[in-house]
């Protein structure tokens, strides 16, 4: 099991989403495009900040699911915290994420102790990470804007770019129907299909592998689309600072599909991030002094060895 499930987990849902809704902003000479790819790059440079990544679920106008986050990176000594509360129903769980002084902590709301992740030779990859040169290289980087650019080139003239008081550029862009590339449709319905259906094979695993969160809350929220299923509507609105930091990004995409009795769906994926505090961000902490705590080894495979109760 990976020791980050839930974070990773989210990352993941969240990533995806704003990849999608990006890639599809525009491409070529389009103005709209060109000043969100240029604030993203420089988005993506600054370490220090506080992100609050909000995501919805709703089918047929009824909520499903509701996370909501508050992640906040120092920029040094990979510092950083986080607090996830995924609301689904009436079960509502809270998951608080500390990476301080070398070590991960993880503690959820339902319980006191916290739990510290180790593995082997952690430190040492933890020490040479922090020596590595992560400077990308520009060639990659050119290389990959040019294959975007060449898959999403005929959709530059659905980008639209309002200026604002205080040099803020509003970016805004909707798909709808056929100008939804039918490869991204039937991409996106394989991975929605197959993402929910339903596995005896791999049973889903228990809160006590997931380091107390309860994945099985998240599984059943989701709608188990089996036919039918195709995506209807993406739309993204973005804003830029006079900095050229994006500082709100807002994403919508609207499937429809059908479950195995038949029963028709519309289902709506929202997700909301911010960015504050920009270079001035302090992360949150944890005194460890007199708490109760409970160490998590992994092994070279992600397995998991629950260590002794401190």
């Amino acid at each position: 099991m990976n020791k980050k499930l839930a974070m990773m987990g989210l990352g993941v849902a969240v990533g995806s989403m704003m990849l999608v809704t990006s890639v599809y902003a525009g491409v070529g000479d389009a103005p709209g495009y060109e000043a969100f790819k240029s604030a993203f790059k420089e988005t993506a440079t600054v370490d220090n900040v506080t992100r609050q990544v909000n995501v919805s679920l709703k089918d047929n106008g009824a909520p499903l699911l509701n996370v909501t986050s508050t992640i906040k990176s120092s920029g040094k000594n990979q510092a950083g915290s986080a607090e996830v509360t995924v609301k689904s129903g009436a079960e509502q769980q809270t998951i608080h994420f500390y990476n301080q002084d070398g070590k991960q902590i993880v503690k959820t709301d339902d319980s006191d102790v916290y739990k510290l992740l180790e593995g082997d030779g952690m430190q040492g990859k933890f020490k040479e990470h922090e020596r590595a040169n992560h400077t990308p290289d520009p060639q990659v980087i050119s290389e990959v804007e040019n294959v975007v650019d060449a898959l999403v080139g005929n959709l530059k003239n659905y980008v639209t770019m309002d200026q604002a008081s205080g040099n803020v550029k509003n970016i805004h862009f909707k798909l709808s129907g056929s100008q939804i590339s039918p490869v991204v449709n039937t991409i996106g319905s394989l991975v929605i299909k197959h993402g929910t259906a339903e596995n005896n094979d791999r049973p889903l695993p228990a809160k006590a592998d997931t380091l107390g969160v309860d994945v099985t809350t998240l599984k059943n929220s989701l709608p188990q689309l089996t036919s039918d299923i195709k995506m209807d509507e993406v739309e993204m609105n973005a804003s830029v600072d006079a900095d050229n930091h994006i500082t709100n990004q807002t994403a919508q995409i609207h499937i429809s599909g059908k479950d195995a009795g038949g029963k028709a769906h519309d289902v709506v994926l929202s997700v909301d991030m911010t960015l504050s505090s920009l270079n001035s961000t302090t992360p949150d902490t944890v005194d460890l002094n007199g708490k109760k705590l409970e160490t998590v080894k992994f092994d070279e495979n992600s397995g998991k060895n629950w260590g002794k109760h401190e």
